[in-house]
């Protein structure tokens, strides 16, 4: 419905071939959307890369100081730093060591939002729980202000020449052109961009794009075995149509991921068995382990309830 409405296909033979973005030497900038998955590539990166730019550009970012005291920290970064990883919009390169090159994460629009609100309302330290507590889904996700909630993957990936964070275009008035822009920035400057629903696959090209000999990885923020939400499909096509963009884009995305999965061989279903199968073993020798680790160092570090 979404690929018709948004003539997707055009996009999709206009942009056909992976990027093809050579990820050798070049600064690894990932743009982490809520909700994605992005703890675990985090302890990826940082496995593989070392240890990623200053935390302290994060919070900056997270307490929107003015964009000068940002810009000033970033340009003193250089090539040795490798890779900066955190929630950030398209458009930080401005400030980031040069050549580099884009990689991100996207999810189901809807699954990401209910995974926004369930993850926000049972963690008093999370980062959008004042503004989940006591409210239902509909209310959270269709009549919370919050650029997240409308359209935001596409917000993030389009970006914004005056927000280091997410697209200010106000809510409810974002169009295709945007559209059209983060599917212009994703071919140009993008190396990968995985699917949640594809982690597994995502994961393993993002090895053979990186060239890595390993690419096992902990589980982080995972959901408890809670009770989950009931919603309606009266609900979702709602917080569908509000995020008709987002899920145009994920469609697109989809079809570039299995483009980029064939191209590498990993659209076989037995490397993906093997592969699972090997990191559930991988997660039970060094979960625990690793587990209290990161417990220890958020919490040092002020990050308990950052939604992953």
């Amino acid at each position: 419905m979404y690929n018709d409405k948004f003539n997707l296909s055009n996009h999709i033979k206009m942009y056909s071939t992976p990027s093809g973005l050579d990820t050798k030497k070049k600064f690894i900038v990932f743009l982490h959307i809520q909700k994605t998955g992005g703890i675990s590539l985090q302890r990826i990166f940082r496995r593989k890369l070392g240890r990623s730019i200053l935390g302290r550009v994060m919070g900056l970012l997270n307490r929107q100081t003015p964009p000068s005291e940002v810009r000033e920290i970033m340009r003193q970064k250089s090539m040795k730093d490798r890779y900066f990883i955190g929630h950030f919009c398209y458009g930080i390169d401005r400030d980031l060591p040069k050549p580099l090159v884009y990689m991100t994460f996207l999810r189901e629009p809807v699954s990401r939002i209910i995974s926004l609100y369930e993850y926000s309302v049972n963690n008093p330290t999370a980062y959008y729980h004042e503004h989940a507590v006591g409210k239902t889904l509909e209310e959270f996700a269709l009549h919370t202000p919050l650029f997240e909630l409308d359209n935001g993957q596409v917000r993030f990936i389009a970006g914004d020449s005056n927000s280091y964070f997410i697209n200010q275009t106000p809510a409810g008035e974002c169009d295709e052109s945007l559209l059209d822009l983060a599917i212009k920035h994703i071919e140009e400057d993008f190396a990968l961009v995985g699917l949640t629903e594809y982690f597994d696959h995502s994961v393993l090209l993002l090895k053979e794009i990186m060239d890595w000999n390993f690419s096992l990885y902990l589980r982080r923020n995972t959901s408890k075995s809670k009770e989950k939400l009931n919603v309606s499909p009266e609900l979702r096509e709602k917080i569908r149509e509000k995020n008709n963009l987002d899920v145009a884009l994920y469609e697109y995305a989809e079809k570039r991921l299995k483009q980029q999965l064939a191209e590498y061989q990993l659209d076989n279903e037995k490397i993906i068995a093997d592969f699972r199968e090997r990191n559930v073993i991988f997660n039970r020798l060094f979960g625990t382990v690793y587990g209290y680790y990161d417990f220890m160092k958020a919490f040092a570090r002020g990050q308990i309830g950052r939604p992953s």
